[in-house]
């Protein structure tokens, strides 16, 4: 009997607005957003800029993760990530702010979007439109516009290009363009070995949601490039499967949450691990994988690992972020759900209005 992953009638009906479909184009998505970032006009002097702070909520907040896990070892002023209403007290005419909201009404963005134009910061917007987009017009402030008519965390790939080119533009960065250039490469590659015709027995996000069904997902980054890939996958399996998720990262974890896992807490049984691994491991971290996953092996209900591709770290997190983009869509028709819609998240906003 064919498995649901593997038939392409009952993946089209649940999978309603197509959310499968969307992933597997990540690369094309990818590819049009870098295009857009290179002809973008308007963004701001680059002379004396000492920090950056990446201002995004959800799925757009996500983008400025990867920015600072790219940015951290090779940029020479700090990156800051802001989820919230707040500016930090130090941003101010020599700080980029980079804001994204792919509606442009995400009310947090909006607020720290008004605190940074008063305190003169350097401001760049990454939206499709909304209150910011308009503000931001108004005041001569550059906007790039994402790939539209879609949800937010499915447009992930435009809204990261954008925010390292503007990096790379105004000297942050040095030069990226081979990393890009490999990353789309990467994905299209990542895209054909996961995608919804490739049946279950050589497709790895298929089987990894198989593993994952009926558990309590809980993924292991490390520190870097893949600690925003994990925290991707939590709010992926959160928003398309509908299911809870855990993200944690290596080495912290074993300084701490491994004292919680004690096996008499029956809820342990429903863990199922998932360690994001690198090819570029740091040898202690590697070491401490494997005996963090021995120790636990006996006290959770299922371990698996997954290996970023790619040779530069923008490729290999891309890749590891597409490979739980598409696990998680997975796992939301093994469950009869249509990862597309997020109700509860609708409902939350409606009542705030």
């Amino acid at each position: 009997m064919t498995s649901t992953l593997d038939d392409p009638a009952a993946r089209a009906r649940i999978d309603a607005a197509g959310m499968l479909g969307v992933v597997e184009r990540t690369a094309e998505q990818w590819a049009e957003a870098v295009r857009r970032a290179l002809g973008a006009e308007g963004l701001p002097d680059a002379a004396g800029i000492a920090s950056v702070a990446v201002c995004g909520m959800g799925g757009s907040g996500i983008a400025g993760d990867v920015l600072q896990a790219i940015a951290a070892p090779r940029a020479s002023i700090p990156v800051a990530v802001v989820k919230g209403y707040q500016l930090p007290s130090w941003v101010g005419p020599d700080t980029l702010c980079i804001f994204l909201s792919y509606s442009g009404n995400t009310e947090e963005t909006l607020a720290c979007f008004k605190q940074a134009e008063a305190r003169d910061a350097r401001l760049v917007v990454v939206s499709t439109g909304g209150a910011l987009a308009a503000r931001a017009t108004d005041r001569g402030v550059a906007v790039m516009t994402p790939v539209a008519g879609l949800q937010p965390r499915a447009a992930f790939a435009s809204l990261v290009a954008p925010v390292l080119i503007v990096a790379q533009r105004l000297g942050i960065l040095d030069d990226v363009a081979d990393e890009v250039a490999e990353t789309e490469h990467v994905l299209r590659d990542r895209a054909r070995a996961l995608g919804g015709d490739v049946p279950t027995a050589d497709n790895e996000a298929k089987r990894l949601a198989e593993r994952l069904d009926g558990g309590l997902p809980w993924i292991w980054g490390q520190d870097g490039i893949l600690a925003a890939a994990a925290a991707r996958w939590r709010t992926q399996l959160n928003e398309n499967a509908k299911v809870p998720a855990i993200s944690s990262v290596l080495p912290e974890l074993d300084h701490n949450e491994i004292a919680g896992w004690d096996p008499g807490v029956a809820a342990m049984k429903d863990i199922v691990l998932v360690t994001l691994r690198d090819t570029d491991e740091h040898p202690r971290v590697a070491t401490r994988i494997g005996l963090t996953l021995r120790a636990m092996s006996h006290r959770v209900g299922g371990i698996a690992e997954a290996y970023a591709t790619g040779v530069s770290p923008l490729a290999r997190l891309m890749s590891a972020v597409l490979l739980g983009d598409f696990t998680s869509v997975y796992l939301a028709l093994r469950r009869g759900v249509d990862p597309t819609p997020v109700e509860a998240l609708e409902r939350v906003k409606n009542e705030l209005r």
